[in-house]
């Protein structure tokens, strides 16, 4: 209404000026140039931009496609985006495109079965060789658990056994089974030993390898026990109840849950279940982008790792031959993290000691404390089970006596009880309103 106005006023040869036509609506200069300026901009800026933000979302929905429906969080996407499609897009530009999209990054799911098949006796069990020593070299440190998954109508387990080196984050070889048994340790076991015993058993001609895991039964029986060692590996095990001891295979098991057990449960039968399973760890040892391996998959981290040749010319932008290299910036990040967890090793295990030492006179007095606080409890419940019997023996005596007064009536009068209203006449009949209170 205000522009057209002024338009006509702009026509007539005495017509008023924009700034009297502005005063005469009460609009102020800056307000209308700049509303002006957004209306003339339809199709300049503002346009570019929000081509270029459904430009961005498109490419996010070919990643989360490719993803096989994986809905990753803004680091990765911000990593699959450069790799994939030579986009650097910073993570709150990624955070607000994934609100206007509506999606978030899958969470994980708790793992019911964890632990459940577990060593008998600790003191029988191999010594924790890795103690949190995870990220030493490529295939130095190979992680190894159990997890289930489900599919179908009803939810059927099946099982997974992966066998990952903790440096590389490589799956390198894994079993997917119905039990949990020994023979889908020794079949993943055996898929690793197929593609890469070479690559190990270059490393064990100048170090130790470890092969890590929990104290389940299957990698404590001493079949698999021997072929460890036959194959020359050492054996490390976790510390019972502490996940902590083999947390980067939990975390990839809670990611890998995140991203898939909805997917699984849809399949109808075990082979499309394990047919995905499988599909997944392939893809992402190849496929997957990560930032914290430098914005390289698994494969070409280990071969960077392990030649020293970084795979791309820049990174987000920024020429490789300017930066330093990324063994050497593992190994600063390594020796921090090294430190640190060398800390919190000596801070956990001090306090392990100190909590296991008592003091004998301070056990036997908490005792006495807490077997003093139950007895009064049971006096309290015992002198509470005493009111109530007695009440209880009242009313008993009443109901008694109301049987008997009933038993005094007229067929008339008794026939007018029927009607439960009619009690409240006769006080021989009170007893009912206390039997409300006790019940």
């Amino acid at each position: 209404m205000v522009d057209s106005f002024i338009n006509k006023q702009k026509s007539k040869l005495n017509g008023y000026n924009v700034s009297q036509c502005l005063r005469m609506f009460g609009v102020s200069d800056s307000g209308y140039y700049a509303w002006k300026g957004r209306k003339e901009d339809i199709f300049g800026k503002q346009a570019e931009k929000k081509a270029d933000r459904d430009a961005i979302k498109e490419l996010m929905r070919r990643i989360i496609i490719a993803r096989n429906g994986v809905v990753p969080g803004k680091r990765t996407f911000r990593v699959e985006l450069f790799r994939r499609f030579g986009r650097t897009v910073n993570t709150k530009k990624i955070a607000a495109l994934m609100a206007e999209m509506n999606i978030q990054a899958q969470m994980p799911h708790k793992d019911a079965y964890k632990h459940q098949a577990s060593h008998n006796h600790v003191c029988a069990a191999p010594v924790n060789a890795v103690n949190q020593n995870f990220f030493i070299a490529p295939r130095r440190v190979i992680l190894s658990d159990i997890t289930y998954l489900y599919y179908g109508e009803y939810r059927t387990t099946f099982y997974l056994c992966v066998f990952r080196d903790a440096y590389t984050r490589e799956n390198l070889g894994w079993s997917i089974g119905r039990y949990m048994s020994l023979k889908l340790v020794e079949e993943a076991y055996r898929d690793m030993m197929s593609g890469h015993a070479g690559e190990l058993a270059e490393v064990m001609r100048t170090n130790e390898v470890y092969v890590h895991h929990d104290q389940g039964s299957q990698y404590l029986a001493t079949s698999f026990t021997e072929l460890l060692h036959d194959d020359g590996f050492v054996q490390s095990v976790s510390a019972r109840g502490n996940s902590q001891d083999n947390a980067p295979m939990e975390s990839f098991f809670g990611r890998l849950k995140t991203a898939i057990l909805d997917m699984v449960a849809m399949c109808r039968d075990f082979t499309s279940a394990r047919q995905l399973v499988d599909g997944y760890l392939k893809a992402y040892n190849s496929e997957h982008y990560q930032y914290d391996l430098a914005g390289l998959t698994p494969e070409e981290f280990y071969q960077y790792a392990t030649t020293g040749v970084y795979p791309l010319d820049n990174y987000f932008g920024v020429p490789a031959s300017i930066m330093m290299t990324g063994g050497d910036l593992k190994k600063v990040r390594r020796r921090y993290a090294d430190e640190e967890a060398a800390a919190r090793r000596e801070a956990s295990q001090k306090h392990r000691e100190e909590k296991r030492l008592v003091d004998p006179e301070k056990v036997i007095l908490r005792d006495q404390r807490l077997l003093k606080s139950v007895i009064d409890k049971w006096k309290d419940k015992e002198m509470t089970a005493s009111n109530q019997i007695t009440k209880m023996q009242a009313v008993l005596e009443k109901a008694k006596s109301a049987l008997q007064f009933i038993k005094s009536l007229t067929e008339d009068k008794r026939s007018e009880l029927k009607e439960p209203l009619a009690w409240r006449k006769y006080t021989e009949l009170s007893y009912v309103f206390i039997m409300n209170e006790l019940f």
